[in-house]
């Protein structure tokens, strides 16, 4: 990545100010024993560091202490505990032919769960335009109450950027983009609306939604989006301006 300075296959460690190659035992290497943490090692990339970390300053420093002086582990530190932490929620609004009513929006599950559970497989009329809605939520920024700032910690680089993102939404197994939306900073929340069209054919899909960060390695995300098209919708179908009226909803 240019903005860190770092090549793409390298360790994602290595993009926190003073850890270098010869440092990267020490990550791999940790436990966190019995102390309480959503992880326990060993530490491999940036998202499992943040986790077990857990915004605690002294469990960093007392993985890195043996290598590290206490100035390198404060730059290091403030550098790790600004990084994006963004919480994702997804729901698809649109049109559905239904016995009693019709539906203007279902939430995609996340979870991971078998292919055979029915209900991740949100059933959506074919050939129709649906928005996705995605709802992102900035987390512990900083894990401190230092004022917020959307430039990206970047000293490799020569000028200030802001951070930003890209969502992007396509068929893994056809090598298809569907969608494609930038983001800019996420100060707390941030919704944002990415229009697509279903398949002509009906059938089950599977759709991949990709927050990507266009400033820091190792903090890209991504959720399957479990797909079970219908036939085309008979309303819809009969009323045109439904479609109209999800293109302006994606528009704002």
């Amino acid at each position: 990545m240019l903005i860190q300075g770092q090549w793409k296959h390298e360790s994602t460690l290595l993009t926190i100010p003073n850890v270098e190659y010869h440092h990267l035992y020490l990550f791999r290497k940790w436990n966190q024993g019995k102390r309480k943490s959503s992880y326990q090692g060993p530490i491999e990339c940036l998202p499992e560091l943040i986790a077990a970390c857990d915004g605690k300053e002294n469990v960093f420093a007392s993985i890195v202490e043996r290598d590290l002086h206490a100035a390198h582990i404060k730059q290091a530190w403030h550098f790790l505990s600004h990084l994006p932490v963004i919480e994702v929620n997804m729901s698809i609004k649109g049109c559905w032919d239904d016995a009693v009513q019709e539906q203007s929006e279902v939430f995609v599950p996340l979870l991971a769960t078998g292919t055979r559970d029915d209900k991740k497989w949100l059933k959506l009329h074919a050939d129709q335009e649906y928005v996705l809605q995605v709802n992102l939520q900035r987390l512990r920024f900083g894990f401190t109450k230092a004022k917020q700032d959307s430039k990206a910690i970047a000293p490799r680089f020569p000028k200030s950027k802001d951070e930003g993102w890209f969502l992007i939404l396509g068929e893994v197994d056809k090598k298809e983009l569907i969608a494609l939306k930038r983001v800019g900073y996420v100060r707390n929340r941030s919704a944002v609306s990415v229009a697509f069209y279903t398949p002509e054919a009906p059938g089950k899909y599977i759709y991949t939604l990709y927050l990507m960060s266009d400033s820091y390695l190792g903090m890209d995300q991504q959720y399957d989006i479990y797909l079970h098209i219908l036939p085309p919708s008979t309303s819809a179908q009969a009323n045109p301006e439904i479609s109209d009226a999800l293109s302006d909803l994606a528009l704002k």
